[in-house]
């Protein structure tokens, strides 16, 4: 059997309450009994209570019922924070609380400022991320001019005088159209020249951009290029009609080569620019990240790019809305990723009760079972519903953990608090008269309630009863009528009234 088996109240004991009473006493009035000392019978019958003392002390009052009461067993338990809507706050980055929001007992909303970090290792990263925009910014330039064709157009235009040598040392008749080339080549070559002679005399002094500079080289070598090949296609055609075939084969073969080389070079640049533009491209994202990382947005990052003013300044903001339950840090304390928390952010509309079973005790329990919980202080009860038994068995304490959720709107629970659960055992209910647990005084060892004959009247009378132990928040009595008035609670206030009137009234007979 368990230690806190219910005694049920048998009809012997009640004959024993009452011949302990006196022979025939009424055991509902106390003035007619003697107890140990003598004179009781001039104790005050009864306590008349005015409005305001009746009001200003919680006194309510209730009939004796019957009820229906289960066996239970009683462990400690404790109200704790709701796991599943707490916040533990920390930081990212390494500084010092240079500015503080949040303050115990506050209830802030998600987003909110907690509190500031001036950090140097933030200043760092974002020092880190202008440099790496300013390298991308280098870098795209670079790629553009690798990108100029001028010495493959030259390579090419060099093909062309070739192809149109063999031409003309395959055509014998293209003499008289050589010379007219040459005659037409010759201006222009002197116009390239000029033009180009004009644009580096401008770009030495930065009149003139490189691309236009290298694009009138370009000309100028490709005019040559047209002079020689008419030239040689005259003196070809005067000497005999045609030159060897086989020469100005070769020679186009060499000109084709070197376009492919042309290309091959400008592809060398390109891909070599083009990777550099890519690594820097990857560092200033790669910066970016890390900075989100640390808490800045897109709108944060853009304003760094724009006005590359560093801001070292970490704010820290509410994950969720709650309660400032707990914080480990002040203003110019050191702070660090390092910290499990800085900060402790509750939602306390609900919180847990837990309770640590032992193996035999975790049998009697079930998930959705009703528990009692009682607290001692105030001899209120609460009923809750299980919602949550380990599978586990802690490895330390040797016990499983059971957990209720209840609402605390009006916050009369507080993480922390201790408690009293009185959980229901497999034992078969019994049906007696009952009254709140708070409705019981023990006056002289004797338990008592007080009793209110006239609804209509606050007065009072002591009721010595036989109470069994509490159940649920209540507790099986003997020396009550079914439906009579008791004060359920706040009876404190009429224990302490009676003894009043008790220690000034005259016991002389």
């Amino acid at each position: 059997m368990k230690s806190l088996i219910i005694h049920i109240i048998t009809p012997a004991t009640l004959l024993m309450f009452a011949a302990s009473c006196g022979q025939g006493g009424d055991p509902h009035h106390g003035h007619h009994h003697g107890h140990g000392h003598q004179g009781n019978e001039s104790l005050p019958l009864e306590v008349t209570l005015s409005q305001a003392a009746f009001e200003q002390n919680g006194i309510r009052v209730g009939e004796v019922q019957q009820q229906t009461l289960k066996p239970m067993f009683s462990v400690p338990a404790r109200v704790a924070f709701n796991e599943e809507t707490t916040a533990h706050v920390g930081t990212l980055v390494r500084g010092r609380v240079s500015a503080m929001w949040a303050h115990l007992g506050q209830t802030v909303t998600n987003g909110a400022p907690l509190f500031d970090i001036l950090s140097p290792e933030l200043g760092q990263a974002q020092n880190v991320y202008l440099q790496a925009l300013a390298a991308e910014a280098a870098a795209r330039p670079a790629l553009v001019l690798a990108r100029n064709e001028a010495g493959v157009a030259q390579a090419e235009a060099t093909v062309k005088a070739a192809e149109a040598m063999l031409a003309l040392a395959r055509n014998p008749a293209a003499v008289m159209q050589a010379k007219g080339k040459l005659d037409a080549a010759k201006p222009a070559l002197e116009r390239a020249k000029e033009l180009y002679e004009t644009g580096r005399k401008l770009a030495a002094t930065g009149a003139l951009a490189n691309t236009e500079l290298k694009r009138r080289l370009a000309a100028r070598e490709t005019a040559v290029a047209e002079v020689r090949a008419t030239e040689a296609g005259l003196a070809q055609a005067k000497a005999q009609q045609a030159r060897d075939t086989a020469s100005a084969q070769a020679e186009l073969e060499a000109a084709q080569a070197g376009f492919t080389a042309a290309k091959a070079v400008l592809a060398k640049e390109i891909g070599a620019a083009e990777n550099v533009l890519k690594s820097a491209s990857d560092a200033a994202a790669t910066a970016r990240n890390r900075l989100k990382l640390f808490g800045m947005d897109n709108a944060a990052l853009d304003r760094l790019a724009r006005t590359r003013a560093l801001d070292p300044v970490y704010k820290v903001r509410a994950p969720r809305a709650g309660t400032v339950v707990e914080r480990e840090v002040t203003r110019g304390e050191n702070a660090s990723p390092d910290q499990p928390h800085l900060l402790l952010l509750a939602d306390l509309s609900q919180v847990w009760v837990l309770m640590e079973l032992t193996s035999v005790q975790a049998r009697e329990v079930r998930q959705g079972m009703e528990v009692v919980l009682q607290d001692k202080n105030t001899n209120e009860a609460t009923r809750a519903t299980l919602d949550f038994l380990s599978p586990t068995v802690d490895s330390e304490t040797h016990t499983i953990q059971a957990r209720v959720e209840i609402p605390n709107l009006d916050g009369r629970w507080r993480p922390g608090q201790f408690l009293t659960a009185q959980i229901p055992t497999k034992e078969k209910p019994m049906v007696t008269l009952a009254v709140p647990e708070g409705a019981v005084q023990e006056v002289d060892g004797q338990a008592t309630v007080y009793v209110q004959p006239d609804a209509k009247k606050l007065t009072f009378k002591a009721r010595p009863v036989i109470a069994g132990k509490p159940i649920g928040g209540f507790r099986p009595v003997s020396g009550l009528e079914l439906g009579e008035r008791v004060v359920v609670s706040g009876s404190f206030l009429l224990k302490a009234e009676f003894g009043k009137a008790g220690a000034g009234h005259d016991h002389s007979h």
